[in-house]
């Protein structure tokens, strides 16, 4: 755990705020696609972290960034943080994405899973990759850091309520790009019949694609047992369970199984990987 400071934290619409932390050891140590947990107020109320995908990071000036919706007690509480408070961090936490795969990377995001996209092709880029972004909101002001994508690469953009761009789900352009062009590797975050999709697409094509899960988390060390996702496995059920904050949140689509078969649920038991 880590002390660190409030640069800002100021709204980008009316539930969804941009926290600025002064975190130096946080920032050299992260990857994309890691989070990190944090303690929104001093005391026991509320008394468990909450979990934060990491939005940016800067290691020259010791910055990361993170985006959050307010949805319940906790969000409420940091989005009244001030500059100069201190918030209490873990982090950072879980696996990341590997962006060792190919010359063109493709983003995927939908809503709030977006936010850690940013990191991820900031790298990329960094690492001399070619970025192809595609983002999905329910209305043109939920599409976070358009303008920030829009200086790495070619972004693509639909919403619900086709406020801007198409009147689409993001996985369409996903696949009218695909058509006539190809993709090294997928990285994707958002609602889980988003990621299903992308999968589905990704595997179709042969296309390695890492998808980052939205999954509720308790400790966030993997000892709660909270967060379990199954996994494709070498058993006789065919599928182990993932802690999604210690194995994760970052999963191949290859091995990510969205549901188990009916008869492995009805047995009750669980199967847990140890990884």
């Amino acid at each position: 755990m880590q002390l660190t400071s409030v640069v800002d934290n100021r709204p980008l619409t009316s539930d969804v705020y941009h926290l600025i932390l002064k975190a130096p050891g946080l920032a050299a140590a992260s990857k994309p696609g890691q989070f990190m947990m944090v303690k929104v107020a001093p005391g026991f109320e509320p008394a468990l972290r909450r979990p934060f995908s990491l939005h940016r990071l800067d290691q020259e000036t010791g910055q990361v960034e993170i985006i959050y919706q307010v949805l319940g007690k906790g969000t409420a509480i940091l989005a009244q943080r001030k500059p100069d408070e201190q918030l209490e961090i873990l982090g950072p936490l879980g696996n990341g994405f590997c962006l060792r795969e190919g010359e063109r990377v493709g983003l995927v995001g939908g809503g709030m899973g977006i936010a850690p996209l940013l990191a991820a092709a900031e790298q990329a880029v960094q690492d001399g990759k070619e970025v192809v972004v595609f983002l999905g909101a329910k209305s043109g002001e939920y599409l976070l850091a358009q303008e920030e994508f829009e200086r790495l690469g070619r972004v693509f953009v639909v919403t619900d309520d086709g406020s801007v761009g198409e009147k689409a789900l993001v996985n369409k352009p996903l696949e009218e790009y695909l058509k006539n062009q190809q993709l090294d590797l997928l990285l994707a975050c958002g609602p889980t019949p988003m990621l299903k999709a992308v999968a589905s697409i990704a595997n179709a094509r042969e296309i390695p694609a890492q998808l980052s899960l939205e999954q509720r988390m308790g400790c966030g060390v993997g000892a709660c047992l909270g967060c379990v996702f199954p996994v494709k496995a070498d058993t006789s059920e065919g599928f182990i369970y993932k802690r999604v904050c210690h194995d994760g949140p970052v999963f191949w689509a290859h091995e990510a199984l969205f549901s188990v078969p009916t008869e492995m649920n009805k047995q009750g038991g669980c199967t847990c990987g140890e990884s």
